[in-house]
């Protein structure tokens, strides 16, 4: 198990997909990053907005792992989000984020399968510093929210095909705004999860 791939020995093996202008690892093994005006990612199924501009900090991470994160996003326009996201290639991926709806912070998930997003609103968030989770087992994928780190809520679980070799990994967008700062704790890496789903 790697703890933390922000860490001195493992953040010179990520990769940045629209690397940002401005982010910084701290001695703690934090990484802070600055979202970009309108960056993002969604294709949307009526065809009228295509993005795939937002920062995305992943690793080669296999076909069956747990990711997981604690996040603080300083939300200021509608859409301000952090994410964990997984990749196949640029028209299969899926997202799970910590996003402002425009009065407060929800989370929500966003799976794209042949060029075609959804977008799906979960519950409301009520602390500022949330954990989210995803653990994959071959094409079985898992999306999980808590509060605490010890309180799990499933958000998704979905499939998604040929899918055994993708990249994993954080996003900081603001797909309407000006830019925000987003704040990762850490970014925790396990690989072969074979526990149960949930």
């Amino acid at each position: 198990m790697i703890s933390n791939l922000f860490g001195e020995e493992t953040r010179q093996k990520l990769e940045w997909l629209n690397p940002p202008e401005q982010y910084r690892f701290t001695e703690e093994g934090r990484l802070a990053v600055e979202a970009p005006s309108k960056s993002d990612f969604f294709q949307d199924p009526a065809g009228k907005h295509y993005a795939d501009s937002a920062p995305f900090l992943y690793w080669s991470a296999g076909d069956s792992f747990e990711l997981m994160t604690r996040l603080r996003v300083d939300m200021r326009h509608i859409y301000d989000s952090g994410c964990l996201m997984i990749m196949v290639d640029e028209r299969n991926w899926a997202k799970l984020c910590f996003e402002f709806n425009g009065q407060y912070a929800i989370i929500v998930s966003v799976v794209t399968r042949d060029g075609i997003s959804d977008d799906c609103n979960s519950e409301r968030v009520v602390v500022e510093n949330p954990y989210l989770r995803v653990i994959k087992q071959n094409e079985c994928i898992t999306f999980s929210y808590s509060p605490d780190g010890a309180n799990w809520t499933l958000v998704r679980y979905f499939g998604m095909q040929n899918s055994a070799e993708c990249r994993a990994g954080v996003v900081a967008q603001s797909p309407q705004g000006a830019g925000c700062p987003v704040e990762f704790e850490y970014l925790a890496y396990k690989a072969a999860h074979t526990e149960s789903r949930f």
